[in-house]
């Protein structure tokens, strides 16, 4: 038999039921059209970023890498906002926190690199500075209002723990190796960066490091959805890349092979996760019709 989870009449309803305000849906939202653009800037135009981005990317497979990463984050803020149920949008923010902070440091190390005499460079500046602190005022105001938020009804199986954390170690060790050290970490990437385009990568990588750790610790599969979608949607665009500008790759056929392997790799966790997460309804309320 299926269990059915028991709610005592009148008892005040869970964080997991109460929605998300209406001002971070709109964060997510608006954040995600600036992803759209930001990709389509960067992995499109990839060969054109002197003319038509804040800073010039060399190699193009550096840009191009960058914006896949944009769009993976445009998929999950694009899934965020539609959400009504805190527990659910709030899975987003790990992701979307680490990588505005992260850029908007390597920004400020870096700013002699960016074209200011240009409107690209000024709208990245300004977007990264208002973004930070915005960030950290709606997600106060929503944890104010919503609470603790209980554990999840659907653990994640066992090995796909395993698989989460293991690409979480890597992404958050070598980002974290190229954003404190830049170029000197370098070489343990494909191809060649900058130390502007090294803390960049290092940024998105610790980002969704810092989002597959928090599914590991919301263990969750109804939660799991909109990150499993933007995780897969990684690993297709960053092979994608790859495939488009393979001439820029300038590591050993190991470092080479072990890149595509793991962009493989989290392709294949974010499918399967997003195959898990619809397999079986949920069967936590949500906030429409908790309140019904």
């Amino acid at each position: 038999m299926t269990p059915v989870t028991v709610r005592t009449p009148g008892a005040h309803l869970d964080s997991a039921a109460v929605g998300t305000q209406p001002g971070l849906r709109w964060f997510f939202n608006v954040s995600a059209v600036l992803a759209l653009i930001a990709g389509v800037m960067l992995f499109v135009g990839a060969s054109e970023t002197d003319r038509f981005f804040a800073w010039t990317i060399d190699p193009p497979l550096t840009a191009a890498f960058l914006g896949a990463a944009y769009w993976a984050a445009l998929v999950l803020l694009a899934w965020a906002g539609r959400q009504r149920d805190w527990a659910r949008s709030r899975t987003a923010l790990p992701a979307v926190f680490v990588i505005a902070v992260l850029l908007l440091i390597a920004t400020l190390i870096h700013l002699d690199k960016f074209d200011l005499d240009s409107l690209f460079g000024w709208f990245w500046l300004s977007v990264y500075v208002i973004v930070v602190p915005l960030l950290v005022v709606l997600i106060w105001n929503q944890i104010r209002a919503a609470g603790p938020v209980p554990r999840g009804h659907r653990p994640l199986p066992g090995w796909l723990r395993v698989a989460l954390s293991l690409q979480a170690g890597a992404m958050l060790g070598i980002g974290a190796a190229l954003f404190v050290f830049g170029t000197d970490a370098a070489s343990i990437w494909p191809w060649a960066l900058t130390p502007l385009t090294a803390r960049a990568v290092g940024a998105f990588l610790c980002g969704f490091g810092a989002a597959a750790a928090f599914a590991i610790r919301e263990d969750d599969l109804d939660r799991l959805r909109g990150s499993a979608l933007a995780y897969a949607a990684l690993g297709a665009l960053e092979l994608l890349a790859v495939a488009i500008h393979s001439g820029d790759l300038t590591g050993t056929d190991l470092e080479q092979g072990l890149y595509i392997v793991f962009c493989a790799s989290v392709l294949a966790v974010g499918a399967y996760g997003l195959w898990a997460s619809r397999s079986a309804p949920s069967r936590v309320p949500s906030a429409r019709s908790a309140s019904a």
